[in-house]
């Protein structure tokens, strides 16, 4: 950080718990690991059931696009204004001990929480380029 101190979570719902010393919040790290994660989990609720959808996402500036077809599940609800979230994981890891007890994992996480919007007119055509430049630089 450039002042020297670590940011805060922008929601006390995305606190690290858990050794919460490990947890980062700052712009430049969470937009790494946006970048870097190939796969995101969109989680949602229709019905009163809980959804998660794993999906592709590439962010541009600071909208983070989803993947996905008009007509899915996924983006017919959050077209309605549902509260969603988004998260990414990057396993760098696993930690293996003597005992299966203290087995772990090495990982880097973001949970992003919020409303999706639907994409329209020519952002359509951005978001298409960002994701597919995610995937395949220069394709």
């Amino acid at each position: 950080m450039p002042d020297g101190k670590a940011a805060e979570p922008t929601d006390e719902r995305i606190r690290v718990r858990r050794l919460g010393e490990r947890g980062r919040y700052d712009k430049e790290t969470v937009d790494a690991i946006l970048d870097e994660a190939l796969v995101c989990h969109v989680g949602f609720v229709e019905d009163g059931q809980p959804f998660i959808i794993p999906t592709l996402h590439a962010r541009a500036d600071d909208v983070l696009y989803l993947h996905g077809s008009s007509a899915s599940r996924m983006l017919r609800v959050l077209r309605g204004g549902v509260p969603v979230c988004v998260t990414t994981t990057i396993l760098d890891g696993l930690v293996l001990a003597r005992s299966a007890f203290h087995h772990s994992a090495n990982y880097r996480s973001v949970v992003v929480l919020g409303f999706a919007s639907e994409v329209v007119g020519c952002e359509k055509l951005l978001a298409l380029r960002a994701i597919a430049q995610r995937l395949v630089r220069g394709r």
